[in-house]
């Protein structure tokens, strides 16, 4: 499986894009795989975070979209 540009938070967590247009979550540490959302398209860049009033959020695009979770 190919990684499409990596990221890493202080918090421990690594988020990357694969091959198989997921966009994944594992644990820094261990490698252990968290959590994944299939977008169904080829990324288009690396994943990025930012705070919007204290609350944190990861994104990556994909495709013609750009796909955005909050952490916990």
């Amino acid at each position: 499986m190919t990684r499409r540009g990596t990221m890493t938070t202080a918090g421990g967590l690594v988020f990357f894009g694969d091959d198989a247009e997921s966009f994944e979550a594992v644990n820094a540490e261990t490698g252990r795989p968290l959590w994944h959302f299939n977008t169904g398209q080829t990324f288009s860049a690396s994943p990025m975070t930012y705070s919007v009033n204290r609350k944190q959020y990861v994104a990556i695009a994909a495709g013609n979209n750009i796909f955005s979770f909050a952490l916990p």
